[in-house]
């Protein structure tokens, strides 16, 4: 006899398992289903009859609640004008002074000096190379 199990077996064991688990499963099912149809052939007590139920009045909503539904109205009005006014505030253009201006141009100015110097410099070198280019160019030719 060895200690292992053969693995046939545990499948066929587990699948007993499984089969005896949907059967208990369908006759709990089918238990449950059988109470709750014996629940609805009950008869409704005579303070419930079919009559009474037809002639219920229900209540006009209260003070109360109609200030509450108010209430809430105005809450929400509130949201929707802050929300628009938000929107609003957003899409406006900001207008800015010449003060204003003037500081950001100057601001901006003072990063590209330098680089704009620079350029202008190359620019001028370039022009005086090919002048003197020019004239020995010329001196050459006389």
């Amino acid at each position: 006899m060895s200690d292992k199990i053969e693995p046939t077996s545990d499948l066929a064991n587990l699948e007993e398992l499984l089969d005896d688990l949907y059967s208990l499963h369908d006759n709990l099912l089918s238990k449950a289903a059988d109470k709750a149809s014996s629940k609805t052939n009950l008869t409704l007590p005579g303070s419930l009859s079919e009559d009474h139920a037809n002639s219920i009045e229900i209540p006009i909503p209260s003070d109360v609640v109609d200030r509450e539904i108010d209430e809430e109205r105005k809450l929400l009005e509130q949201f929707n004008q802050a929300q628009q006014h938000l929107f609003d505030q957003h899409s406006a253009p900001q207008t800015a002074n010449d003060t204003q201006i003037n500081a950001i141009v100057n601001k901006l100015m003072n990063k590209i000096r330098p680089r704009v110097d620079q350029l202008l410099r190359d620019k001028i070198r370039t022009m005086v190379r090919e002048r003197f280019n020019r004239q020995d160019q010329s001196n050459r030719d006389s």
